[in-house]
C-alpha cells in the first residue's frame, strides 16, 4: 500500500545563503510517492527583466525529490546537476533579452517553487552572493585610475590581483569581489568605456597599467611582491602583454585570449588604430580584414537572421607571416608562471588556437615557469567564471543591430568549464603566489 505524505511539502535546501561559487543541495520532501512535480527556479536582473528555468522530477517511494541524484523527466536542462535550474535559466523573453544584466556584486535572490498540477506547493528564496561579510570595497578614482579595490579585512599580507575585463569596456567587480572573498586583495581597473577614462579601446597607455601594479603593491595589506593579473578576452591578451613587460607580475591567467595584438574598438567594431601603446609609441596590431566571401556569409546571415561567427576574419589575420610576427606577444618574456583558458567552441575569435600557439611558443623558448592550459572542447568564449549569472554567458546574445552574433558553446558546456576551472584558477594562484 502506497504511503501518503502527512506533512505539507517543503524544500530543504543547503546552503540558502551563500557564495554563487558554493554549489547547492535542493530537496523537496513531504510529497506524496511517485507524483510529477515542477521545479521552477526565477530571477532578476539588473534591468529587472525575469530569467527562469524549470525541470519535472518524479518523487520517490518516500514522496522526495532530490536535484543531485534525480534526472529531470524533462526541463531546461536534460542531467543530474544540483546546479542545473541555476545555469539554464533564460530570460520571458529570449527574442528580447538573452544577457543577463547585472554589473554590481549585490547579492542575488533566487526563488525556488514547486508545483503540482499548477499549484503552488512550497516556494524558498535563495541568496546568492559575490562578497563575503569579511571584505571590504575601496572607490579609486587617483592618479588617473579608475577602479574597485575588495579585500578581506584583518589579514595584513594578501596576495593582490590586478583584474582585466574585455572588449565591453567597464569593470568586472563580481569577479574581484568572488576573489577577494578567498583571501585576495583585487583590484578591478576599468581602462576604457567609462567617464573619465577613454571611451573605446584605441591607444591605451601600458603605462595605465604600470601605474595600477605600483599601486597595488602600495597598499598596506599587500604583499608587494605576490601580483597576480587575470584578463578575460582582449583583456586576456593585455594580461600577457603586461607580462611580459613588469617583472611585477608574478602570475598571469589569461581567459579565451589572443596570442596577438590586435587592432583597436571603437563601439565594438575593429578600426585601423593601435589599441595599445607604450613611451607614446603604438604597439604592433594585427587588423582583421572581411574578404569578399565573408561579407557575402555576413549578407546570407543578416537576411536568414542566423548568428554570426567572426572565426573566418580572425584565422585570415594570421596568414601573413610578417605581420604576425610583428603582433605576436613574445609571452617568453613573462617572468611568472601562466594559465590559459579556452573553449573548443570558441565563436568569437579561435581562442583555443591561439592558446595552443601560445603553448608551443612557450615551450620553443624553453619557458622556466610553470604553465597550463585548461581546454573545454564544447565550451564557448566565456566560461571563466563560476555560478555566476543564468544563462551567462550565452550561447548567442542578440545585438541592438540587425546582426546576431553567436559566442558558442552551449549553457551546460559553458556552465560545466566554469565549475570544473574555477578550484583550478583558485589553485593556481596559491601556488603562484605563495
Amino acid at each position: 500500500m502506497t504511503k501518503l505524505a502527512t506533512k505539507a511539502p517543503q524544500f530543504i535546501i543547503t546552503p540558502q545563503n551563500a557564495l554563487v561559487d558554493e554549489p547547492l543541495q535542493i530537496r523537496l520532501s513531504g510529497c506524496n510517492p511517485k507524483q510529477t512535480v515542477k521545479i521552477q527556479a526565477r530571477i532578476m536582473d539588473g534591468n529587472r527583466i525575469p530569467f527562469e528555468s524549470y525541470a519535472f522530477f518524479k518523487t520517490d517511494e518516500q514522496g522526495i525529490v532530490d536535484l543531485s541524484k534525480q534526472k529531470p523527466i524533462s526541463g531546461t536542462y536534460e542531467t543530474i546537476d544540483s546546479m542545473g535550474l541555476f545555469w539554464s535559466m533564460k530570460s520571458d523573453d529570449p527574442k528580447k533579452h538573452t544577457l543577463f544584466t547585472k554589473t554590481k556584486p549585490t547579492p542575488i535572490t533566487v526563488t525556488i517553487t514547486a508545483e503540482l498540477n499548477e499549484n503552488i506547493i512550497a516556494s524558498m528564496d535563495v541568496i546568492r552572493s559575490f562578497t563575503a561579510p569579511h571584505v571590504s570595497k575601496t572607490q579609486v578614482d587617483e592618479q588617473g585610475m579608475i577602479g574597485s579595490l575588495y579585500q578581506p579585512t584583518g589579514p595584513d599580507s594578501l596576495p593582490g590581483v590586478l583584474i582585466l575585463g574585455g572588449s565591453d569596456g567597464g569593470m568586472r567587480e563580481s569577479a574581484a569581489a568572488l576573489l577577494a572573498s578567498h583571501g585576495y586583495a583585487a583590484f578591478s581597473l576599468a581602462y576604457f568605456g567609462i567617464e573619465d577614462i577613454p571611451g573605446d579601446l584605441v591607444n591605451i597607455p601600458l603605462e595605465y597599467f604600470e601605474t595600477a601594479i605600483h599601486w597595488l603593491q602600495q597598499q598596506p595589506q599587500v604583499q608587494a611582491n605576490q601580483i597576480a593579473v587575470i584578463g578575460f578576452s582582449r583583456g586576456g591578451e593585455l594580461a600577457l602583454q603586461l607580462g611580459t613587460m613588469f617583472p611585477e607580475i608574478k602570475a598571469v591567467i589569461a581567459g579565451s585570449p589572443s596570442c596577438v595584438r590586435y587592432a583597436g574598438l571603437r563601439n565594438f567594431m575593429g578600426v585601423p588604430d593601435p589599441a595599445w601603446t607604450y613611451e607614446n609609441k603604438p604597439l604592433d596590431y594585427l587588423q582583421p580584414k572581411n574578404s569578399v566571401s565573408s561579407f557575402f556569409s555576413y549578407f546570407s546571415k543578416l537576411f536568414t537572421r542566423k548568428p554570426i561567427s567572426n572565426l573566418s576574419v580572425f584565422h585570415k589575420s594570421l596568414k601573413n607571416k610578417e605581420q604576425l610576427d610583428a603582433a605576436q606577444i613574445p609571452v617568453e618574456r613573462i617572468q611568472a608562471p601562466i594559465m590559459l583558458i579556452s573553449g573548443g567552441d570558441d565563436q568569437l575569435w579561435p581562442s583555443s588556437l591561439f592558446s595552443n600557439m601560445i603553448m608551443e611558443r612557450l615551450q620553443e623558448k624553453n619557458h622556466p615557469y610553470p604553465n597550463v592550459h585548461l581546454h573545454y572542447k564544447d565550451a564557448g568564449h566565456f566560461l571563466c567564471f563560476p555560478f555566476t549569472f543564468p544563462s551567462m554567458p550565452p550561447e548567442v546574445l542578440l545585438s541592438n543591430g540587425p546582426f546576431t552574433l553567436t559566442f558558442g558553446g552551449s549553457a551546460a558546456a559553458n556552465a560545466q568549464a566554469a565549475v570544473d576551472s574555477w578550484p583550478k584558477i583558485l589553485a593556481f594562484l596559491k601556488n603562484s603566489l605563495s
